[in-house]
């Protein structure tokens, strides 16, 4: 395998964003001098540890061969066997039936589910392992069976969020280019008409209770709808509120490290701070300048590096896996930050590599690993040898991306 200066720049970035996510879940577990720290600072260091030797195993493997195809389908197939015991025997939290006790932890099944399902319908619909008769039908039910587990949890975020990988996936087999620039736009345009129908609507109800239709209110759960509710209010619920605050409350250089006002109080929760609003804390202590900017930048380069792979990429296979790893990474990213800053309703999707949470944490850096290895692999391998070769479509996003995929004739 071998490592180019990309790769470095790639272990890099992750490094800074594990350091930074440390610094940050530790901040929210300190209140001051006289009080003890809270410890998930020293069990994510444990999860990164743990998750780093793993993305370093899988790493080692080429995908496509077959011990990466036993380690993946092994994967797929006992992920779905835990996604239908934690709905038997699963521990209820909160309404919801996610996580299965492991000793002192709580292993949650929807993340390791999310990696195997992406990595196999990566191969399935990678238009060489399958028939192309059976090619869509599998590829389609590689999904959707995990996506209906993990909803029944219920956990609408983790299912919903699967839909990027496979969009990706199955626009790259079986739409032109054309209609690729049509769906980029069409779904801009959506983004912006919901941002501006949801504004308009906290204008025109102001203070005054939203109320859900009946048929929302039969299908979603009472958190769901109380989420949904305060996202659509003018004030939002407490725990926007406060992360607004917060995000404001930084300004342009922030009140410093360990001196977030919010957290510290107790304003914004101790229970949410480390996860589903790390974002707040971070621009609330670094400002926009010291905390923000540094972030979202590493952000930047962790999403660009895999599109920059994608570009040399030498078959479908690694295609697959370097998109539909960078539209889950972004998806987590928009949300994470999205929800801190009232453009999104309270989802419940961690920020990568830097909220709090252990099988979130695992799975996401086996998932980086097998990026990296779908680069790294493939680039000591040699093209097709089978002639002739064509160039089945070039796929322009712009001075974002250009694809060239080959296949044969």
């Amino acid at each position: 395998m071998r490592l180019s200066a990309s790769h470095f720049l790639y272990l890099l970035v992750i490094g800074c964003l594990c350091a930074m996510g440390v610094a940050y879940i530790y901040s929210t577990g300190y209140l001051g001098e006289a009080f003890a720290v809270r410890q998930n600072y020293l069990r994510q260091i444990a999860f990164l540890l743990l998750g780093g030797i793993g993305a370093l195993g899988l790493g080692t493997l080429s995908p496509g061969r077959l011990s990466w195809r036993v380690v993946v389908f092994s994967g797929y197939g006992l992920s779905l066997l835990l996604l239908v015991a934690v709905l038997l025997w699963g521990r209820s939290i909160g309404g919801a039936r996610r996580w299965i006790p492991l000793g002192g932890m709580l292993l949650q099944p929807a993340e390791f589910a999310r990696l195997f399902t992406i990595l196999t319908g990566a191969l399935l619909l990678d238009g060489k392992f399958l028939p192309r008769l059976w090619e869509l039908p599998l590829g389609l039910l590689c999904y959707l069976l995990p996506m209906g587990l993990i909803a029944a949890e219920p956990s609408y975020g983790n299912a919903a969020s699967l839909a990027i990988p496979l969009a990706i996936t199955l626009g790259l087999r079986y739409l032109p280019p054309w209609l690729w620039k049509v769906s980029l736009l069409a779904s801009a345009a959506l983004l912006l008409a919901s941002a501006l129908a949801v504004h308009h609507f906290r204008q025109q109800n102001g203070a005054s209770p939203v109320s859900m239709p009946q048929e929302a209110a039969r299908l979603l759960k009472g958190y769901h709808l109380r989420r949904f509710q305060s996202f659509l209010s003018a004030q939002g619920g407490w725990n926007e509120q406060q992360a607004t605050m917060a995000v404001a409350g930084g300004g342009l250089t922030g009140k410093g490290y360990l001196n977030g006002t919010m957290k510290n109080l107790g304003f914004l929760p101790r229970t949410v701070a480390p996860t589903d609003f790390l974002f707040a804390v971070v621009a609330e202590e670094g400002g926009f300048l010291f905390g923000v900017l540094p972030l979202l930048g590493l952000y930047w380069i962790l999403l660009m590096l895999p599109l920059h792979w994608a570009r040399r990429a030498k078959n479908r296979l690694h295609l697959n896996l370097l998109l539909s790893g960078v539209g889950l990474l972004l998806v987590h990213i928009v949300v994470g930050v999205g929800m801190s800053v009232r453009l999104l309703p309270v989802i419940g999707l961690p920020l990568p590599l830097l909220s709090y949470g252990g099988s979130f944490t695992l799975s996401l850096l086996l998932l980086l690993g097998t990026m990296a290895a779908a680069d790294a692999h493939g680039q000591k391998e040699a093209p097709t040898p089978h002639p002739p070769l064509r160039e089945e479509a070039t796929l322009q996003w712009g001075w974002l991306l250009r694809l060239k995929i080959r296949e044969e004739g």
